[in-house]
């Protein structure tokens, strides 16, 4: 028996680590302008609205709209070098995902990262597992915390929404599960704290991968905080 019947996972910061690799690459953009740089933690709130947001965010205020635009094609580039570098599952991601698919689960991915980096990624350190959809960010599809991609996901699964349950660590994904209709759990791994993922009501929040297991299939050594 199963509280929910289709799981959407966010991507940054929920299923992999991709911090250092976006902080480095977008360091080495402000180096050649001769900007200053950020820290990762400083990163940890700039990441979860796209690229040109994370640009937009990390470069001085008032910088002209022709170098952002320029910034962000420097910053593809130096990511398109990056992104597998340090990139990794955080730990326990794997095993549930697996265990989650021996089940029978239906798990996508809605993610506001390209979506040929979110597709690619997926398949170079997740190659053995199943999605039934991945998500990024796409032409003519509106970013998170719009439902737009959540609606259609579970669609695709035929589901109604309420069936479905929403994973990710930021407001961004608490946020597009209220606007989808859905119950949200925030992790506590990834970018962002406790305080932000209740402030924008979380159904639940949990410490560890296998607590979101827990939840979904009614377990009772459910782990929260």
């Amino acid at each position: 028996m199963s509280r929910y019947k289709g799981i959407i996972f966010d991507l940054d910061g929920t299923l992999l680590d991709t911090l250092s690799d976006i902080a480095n690459s977008v360091n080495e953009v402000l180096v050649n302008y001769g900007y200053p740089t950020h820290s990762k933690e400083e990163y940890q709130i700039k990441i979860g609205k796209g690229f040109c947001s994370l640009i937009e965010q990390s470069m001085p205020d008032n910088t002209e709209s022709a170098i952002l635009k320029e910034g962000l094609e420097k910053f593809i580039n130096a990511y398109h070098k990056n992104y597998k570098k340090e990139t990794k599952p955080y730990g326990g991601i794997v095993s549930l995902l697996k265990a989650l698919n021996n089940k029978g689960m239906p798990i996508a991915v809605n993610s506001n990262k390209r979506n040929d980096y979110t597709n690619n990624l997926l398949q170079y350190l997740l190659p053995g597992i199943a999605f039934s959809a991945i998500y990024g960010e796409r032409p003519g599809c509106v970013k998170k915390p719009d439902p737009q991609a959540a609606l259609e996901i579970a669609e695709q699964m035929q589901l109604d929404p309420k069936e479905v349950v929403f994973i990710g660590d930021s407001k961004t994904d608490m946020i597009t599960a209220r606007n989808a209709g859905m119950d949200s759990i925030g992790v506590l791994w990834g970018f962002r704290d406790e305080a932000e993922l209740r402030q924008y009501n979380a159904t639940y929040v949990v410490k560890r991968p296998h607590s979101i297991y827990n939840i979904v299939f009614l377990e009772s050594a459910v782990t929260l905080t």
